[in-house]
Parts: C-alpha cells; structure tokens; sequence
C-alpha cells in the first residue's frame, strides 16, 4: 500500500471517531444539574452607570433567575432577550447604583428590578427569585472629591 492511499485513508476515518465523552458534553439536552431547567441564566449585560442623570460607567454582569416549573424551555429561552431589554431600560430609568458608587450596582436593587422585569415578561407565577452572579466595571471611576475638601495649590 503506498503512502498516499494509506493518508487519504487516515484523513477520510479521522473525522468519523469521536470519543464518547466529547459528544456527552455537547449534547445541550442532557443537563448536568437535576435543576438545569428551573433556571436562566442571563450574562454579559451592560447596564449603565449613573451620576446626575449622566452615564459615567457601565458594569457588565452575569445573573441568575430562579423558575418555576410551568413554562416550556424554548419558550422561556424565547423571552430572554425581552428580559435583557426591560432590565436596561430600567436602568436608564433610574440608577441602579449606590450614590457614590460608580463601579458596581447595588446587589438589592439590581436584585429587585430583575425580579420584577422577569415577572413582568414570564409571568408573575414563574419566575421566583433573581441573584447577581458576578458584576464587572468597563473602567475604573472615583466618586468625585468634594468642593471643600480638595489640596491647597502647590506653591513653588
């Protein structure tokens, strides 16, 4: 057999033999967890940061809404981005921020408004409770020093 036949051979069977664990894990409808389906998760969210009406900062987060049984999963998967949607718009509508915190929400209100935005487009019997995950400012912003208080000028 000549060495060309026998590569056109190997790369002709190479394709074919996957090992069993690998397609175990990519098989999105065999959850890991007994509760997979109970819950959504939503990530990568940018949600804006506010000082005085004025965006200064986004802080990206992950966040997990805690279901119900009673509503299929493609529908619930179908009505995620309507929840992403509601959640930004809430937060333009109002900080979800701590007054002088310009790097991260405040977990209970964040906490608060994804609860009542996943209410308002699941249904106010499916969803059940809302928990920030992880949150991460865009960049690194000090709340403003106050009048009073700022260094005398250097006099040379």
């Amino acid at each position: 057999m000549s060495r060309g036949l026998l590569l056109v051979l190997l790369i002709l069977l190479a394709p074919s033999g996957t090992p069993a664990f690998a397609a175990a894990e990519k098989n999105p409808s065999v959850p890991n967890e007994p509760n997979a389906d109970l819950r959504l998760d939503v990530s990568g969210i940018g949600l804006p940061i506010l000082r005085n009406g004025q965006v200064v900062n986004f802080v990206f987060v992950r966040a997990r809404i805690l279901l119900n049984p009673g509503l299929p999963r493609p529908e619930v998967d179908a009505r995620d981005p309507f929840i992403r949607e509601a959640l930004i718009r809430s937060a333009y509508r109002a900080p979800l921020n701590a007054p002088n915190d310009f790097m991260a929400v405040d977990p209970k209100i964040f906490e608060a408004v994804l609860l009542r935005e996943a209410k308002a487009v699941l249904g106010a019997n499916i969803a059940r409770s809302a928990h920030l995950r992880d949150q991460r400012p865009q960049k690194i912003v000090y709340a403003p020093r106050k009048s009073g208080s700022s260094a005398p000028p250097i006099q040379p």
